[in-house]
């Protein structure tokens, strides 16, 4: 057991003489809880240059602009300053330029036609946005807004709680294409309203 021990003390004792980093490093043990050397410091990257911002990869500071639909050729949108007449009535002539020119991107839902074969209303598909639905029936936004001007508000309908923009329709919902059904046809997210309008109704279906 002595000449063990004294084995033990004679390496140790190299260790202490020898000059080289290198014999040094392979004599000393290491030490739960010593510090690292400032080689070691130096070399690893520190937990602020590595650490990302959680939401660097999803910031987005420029909203989204809505999309737009291509132009129907030969469509001139039933709208403009003559939606209400002189006499308070809605225009039902701009209802003669509306036409349904087929589904399109963004425009993809089933439209139901009058027994004359003009649009009568149409539900809302998964994707479709505001300008696809105004281009494929060739009709203006705020035409298609007194369609719906009692059973799903907006800004021609008075004393309404709050204003459904027709910007963001839902899946579902029944927008209603004809000045004669203006009080039977229409909802918002399976909800019917029945607003008052800003103009006079045309006889009512």
């Amino acid at each position: 057991m002595a000449k063990r021990s004294s084995v033990v003390a004679a390496g140790a004792l190299v260790c202490l003489l020898s000059g080289t980093t290198v014999l040094l490093s392979g004599c000393v043990a290491p030490v739960s809880g010593a510090p690292a050397s400032p080689s070691a410091i130096a070399s690893a990257p520190s937990a602020a240059s590595t650490q990302q911002p959680a939401d660097s990869a999803t910031i987005d500071p420029t909203p989204e602009s809505p999309p737009t639909a291509e132009p129907t050729p030969g469509c001139m949108r039933a709208d403009g300053g003559g939606i209400i007449l002189p006499s308070g009535l809605l225009n039902v002539d701009l209802y003669v330029r509306m036409h349904d020119y087929g589904a399109r991107e963004g425009a993809t839902g089933t439209a139901q036609y009058a027994e004359d074969g003009s649009p009568a209303s149409y539900e809302v598909a998964s994707g479709d946005y505001e300008d696809a639905i105004l281009d494929r029936f060739c009709v203006g936004y705020y035409y298609l807004d007194a369609l719906n001007a009692v059973r799903r508000g907006g800004v021609s309908s008075v004393g309404t709680a709050h204003q459904v923009y027709f910007a963001n329709p839902h899946v579902g919902d029944t927008l209603n294409l004809s000045p004669y059904t203006i009080t039977t046809v229409g909802d918002v997210n399976g909800e019917v309203f029945a607003y008052e309008t800003s103009f006079v109704l045309p006889l009512q279906r």
